[in-house]
C-alpha cells in the first residue's frame, strides 16, 4: 500500500485522533491505521503513552517528513497514582501479571488527560480503542463523533456477541462438550474450554455485556482491521446485528512498505532493534523458499517451562527450518532443542520484525496464537498458519482461519491458559502434535494455494478501488458529513 501525497495546504483535512490501549497488539495496528488515514488526506494525531511513542514514532515521523499531516501526542501514564511503580507504560512490559490490575487503573486515569487534549485541540472525529470507553465519553461531551476500533475481526465479534446474549455455553454438561453458536451465517461449534473468560458460566459477563452495549451506543461506526474477502458475511452480519456501519479497512499492516517502516515496526528507537532485524532476515536469506516455519505467540503470551520445552522439541522433530520468537528476553537456554534441531533453528529472545519475516520468500508457515493482528499479517503475506490459540478471543479466530477461511490447520490446543496463571496450565500441546501439524502445514499444497489466494485478495482490497480502499474513503466522507451537519 503506497502512501499518497498530502492534500493541498488549504484543504480542510478531517482532524482525527487515534487512541489505542497501550499494548503492542492494539497500538501497532492503530499506528498503521493513523498512517493509512493520513495517506488519504486526514490530519491524524496518534495518542500514545511515552513508551509506545518511542517504539512507534519512527514511521510516523517519516510519514510527516514525506508531507502527510500526522503526529504523535504522548501522554504520561499516571502509574504512581494507580500504585504501579517501575515506569511501565505498556502491558507487555509489566514485570508480573499482578501488576495488570494497577496498570488498568492507570490507563483509566488517562481519561482526564485525553479529555483536556480534546478541549485544547478539538477534532472532527475520534477513533478509540473499544476497550477504552472513556475516550468515547470524552469525545461525546464535546460533540465529537467517535468510531470504535474493534481490535479483532467481525467473525470473533459476532461469536462473542452471540455467546453473551444467548449463553449456549451454559446448557452443556462439560467443558469439552461441543455446542452450536446460534445466529451466525455458518454452523460454528465451540466448547467451554475454548471460550474467552468473560463468557464462561459464573463470570461477570453481564458487566462485560453492558460495557459492550455502551460502546455500541457511543460509536458512529466500527473500524475493523479486516477486508471483505476474508469475512464479508460477518461484516454484513455485525452491521445488521448492531445497527452501526462497519468500515473494514485492512489489512492495515500493508501501509508499511519494504523499507525502515517494516523493519522497525513495533520496536523503533530501541537499542539493537535494527541489528536484530538484520540478523533474522540475513538468516532467512540462507534458506530455500518456503522451507522455514515462523513461530511467535505475540507480546503477552508466557508459556510454562514444560510447554516451552515441548514446543521446542516438536519444532526440532518436525524436520523444518524454524525461526522461533520467545517473547521473554530472559528465557533460559534451550540446549536440548538446539542439539536436536541440528542448526535448523534460529531462536530469538524478545522481538523480531514480524511483518518483514512473514513476507520473506523462505517462510512457508506461521505458528501463531491467533491474535487478530497476527491473523491479518499472515493473511496479507499469503502464509498458511498453524493455529494455537492461548486466551481471549483467539479460539474464535482459529475457527475462522481453520474452519471458514481454510488458510490454516489447528495445532491441537483444546484449551487455553488463564492470562497470568500460565504456570498452572501445564502442557497443552505435546511435541508429537507440534511436529505433526508443522509438517502438515508445510507440505499441504492446497493450504498454501488457498493462503496465497487470500494474500492476493488482501493486496487487492487496499489498492485503489478495492473494498478496503473504498471503506477508508467512506469513513472520511462520514466524518466530513458529520462536520458539515454538526456531528
Amino acid at each position: 500500500m503506497r502512501q499518497s501525497a498530502a492534500p493541498p495546504a488549504g484543504d480542510a483535512a478531517p482532524r482525527i485522533y487515534f487512541i489505542p490501549f497501550p499494548t503492542p497488539g492494539h497500538a501497532l495496528p492503530m499506528s498503521d491505521l493513523a498512517r493509512l488515514f493520513a495517506s488519504r488526506g486526514a490530519d491524524a494525531t496518534l495518542v500514545l503513552t511515552h513508551a509506545n511513542a518511542a517504539r512507534l514514532g519512527g514511521p510516523v515521523a517519516r510519514a510527516a517528513a514525506a508531507g502527510l499531516r500526522i503526529r504523535v501526542h504522548a501522554l504520561p501514564l499516571p502509574a504512581e497514582a494507580a500504585g504501579l511503580t517501575g515506569g511501565h507504560e505498556s502491558a507487555d512490559d509489566l514485570p508480573t501479571r499482578e501488576d495488570a490490575g494497577p496498570f488498568a487503573v492507570a490507563v483509566d486515569l488517562l481519561a482526564p488527560l485525553f479529555a483536556d487534549l480534546l478541549r485544547r485541540h478539538p477534532a472532527d472525529a475520534v477513533v478509540f480503542d473499544g476497550v477504552l470507553p472513556w475516550a468515547a465519553t470524552a469525545a461525546a461531551e464535546l460533540g465529537i463523533p467517535r468510531y470504535a476500533f474493534t481490535g479483532t475481526g467481525c467473525f470473533a465479534l459476532s461469536v462473542q456477541r452471540s455467546l453473551l446474549l444467548h449463553t449456549p455455553q451454559e446448557s452443556v454438561a462439560s467443558p469439552t462438550e461441543p455446542f452450536l453458536v446460534p445466529g451466525l451465517p455458518d454452523a460454528v461449534r465451540l466448547t467451554r474450554s475454548r471460550l474467552a473468560e468473560a463468557t464462561l458460566p459464573g463470570a461477570d459477563s453481564r458487566e462485560f455485556l453492558n460495557r459492550m452495549f455502551d460502546i455500541e451506543r457511543a460509536t458512529a461506526g466500527w473500524v475493523v482491521n479486516s477486508f471483505a474477502d476474508l469475512e464479508e458475511r460477518y461484516i454484513e452480519h455485525y452491521e445488521k446485528d448492531t445497527g452501526k456501519p462497519v468500515f473494514a479497512v485492512g489489512p492495515v499492516c500493508l501501509i508499511n512498505g519494504d523499507g525502515e517502516d517494516v523493519l522497525e515496526r513495533g520496536r523503533g528507537g530501541e537499542a539493537g532493534a535494527a541489528a536484530e532485524a538484520a540478523r533474522v532476515l540475513s538468516w532467512l536469506d540462507t534458506k530455500p523458499g518456503r522451507s522455514v516455519v515462523y513461530v511467535c505467540f505475540g507480546s503477552l503470551t508466557r508459556f510454562p517451562r514444560e510447554q516451552v520445552t515441548e514446543l521446542g522439541m516438536g519444532l526440532a522433530d518436525s524436520g523444518a527450518n524454524f525461526v522461533w520468537v520467545l517473547g521473554d528476553k530472559n528465557a533460559p537456554p534451550l540446549p536440548d532443542v538446539d542439539t536436536a534441531a541440528g542448526g535448523r533453528g534460529l531462536v530469538v529472545r524478545g522481538w523480531a520484525p514480524q511483518v518483514a519475516v512473514l513476507r520473506h520468500a523462505a517462510v512457508g508457515a506461521f505458528v501463531t496464537h491467533c491474535g487478530w493482528g497476527a491473523v491479518t499479517e499472515a493473511a496479507a503475506a499469503g502464509v498458511p498458519v498453524v493455529a494455537w490459540p492461548v486466551f481471549a478471543e483467539q479460539f474464535y479466530n482459529e475457527a475462522l482461519v481453520v474452519g471458514i477461511a481454510g488458510t490454516g490447520v489447528g495445532a491441537g490446543a483444546e484449551r487455553g491458559y488463564v492470562w497470568g496463571g500460565e504456570e498452572q496450565g501445564g502442557v497443552v500441546v505435546g511435541r508429537e502434535k507440534v511436529a505433526e501439524r508443522v509438517r502438515e502445514a508445510m507440505a499441504d499444497e492446497g493450504l498454501r494455494r488457498k493462503a496465497g489466494e487470500v494474500g492476493e485478495s488482501a493486496r487487492r482490497a487496499v489498492e485503489v478501488g478495492g473494498s478496503s480502499y473504498v471503506a477508508v474513503g467512506a469513513l472520511l466522507d462520514d466524518v466530513r458529513r458529520r462536520r458539515r451537519h454538526g456531528g
